[in-house]
């Protein structure tokens, strides 16, 4: 008789804490993260360092997300991050012995603040997130006096939240930046030379890094 009272008291305990588990108003949550950033391109002409085409190679990345759950359903969170990455070639020239060349090291650090909208009441809470901010992009190409930057950024990314208790769980994410490297004229020889897509190279152009980034990472809700 008493066991039975013991398993039922942990069955309402278990059930309990299942219904308790969720993202809740007013609670705060702090998400240390660990992932891979998927590099992105540097049109030919975009930078002052390189007169044709580079790219920002696949790497780590790691940050902090913290966020205020205004309501059961919307959140305000902030996110800094870094990647810490090299400037590269493609790696698939058909022709080129060397494949991969490394030209200097770039850092990125994004700054952003997202709303993050929550679905669902349960242990795992799915979500989508939009966002803005800035990219700090630092240099260090050799033989070069290049200086950090920092650039517009608007970001959106989807995700989910899976919660052990309400004060713990974990956080797989996916989501895409895409950071402003400025406008440039259209008769930029750069753009301009042998074009024939373009037929107008008297408008301006925007130019854009865009990449992608996969991470997972803690919940502490409070």
């Amino acid at each position: 008789m008493k066991f039975r009272v013991l398993a039922l008291a942990l069955v309402v305990a278990g059930a309990s804490a299942a219904a308790s588990a969720q993202v809740r108003e007013g609670t705060f949550e702090i998400s240390p993260f660990a992932g891979y950033l998927f590099g992105g391109e540097f049109e030919r002409g975009s930078t002052s360092l390189f007169d044709f085409e580079v790219e920002a190679d696949d790497d780590a990345t790691f940050g902090l997300r913290v966020g205020y759950n205004l309501t059961d359903t919307f959140q305000m969170e902030f996110q800094a991050s870094r990647t810490e990455t090299e400037f590269t070639t493609e790696d698939d020239e058909l022709f080129d012995p060397d494949d991969e060349q490394d030209f200097g090291d770039l850092t990125i650090d994004y700054f952003m603040g997202y709303g993050t909208f929550n679905f669902g009441r349960g242990r795992a809470v799915p979500y989508i997130t939009v966002g803005a901010g800035v990219a700090v992009l630092d240099p260090d190409v050799p033989g070069t006096s290049a200086q950090k930057d920092t650039r517009f950024t608007g970001s959106i990314g989807i995700g989910v939240k899976t919660f052990i208790n309400p004060h713990f769980g974990f956080r797989f994410d996916g989501r895409g930046y895409a950071t402003s490297l400025g406008d440039r004229d259209g008769d930029d020889d750069f753009f301009c030379e042998d074009n024939d897509f373009f037929d107008d190279c008297d408008s301006d152009r925007t130019e854009w890094l865009t990449n992608g980034e996969i991470s997972a990472g803690l919940i502490f809700a409070f």
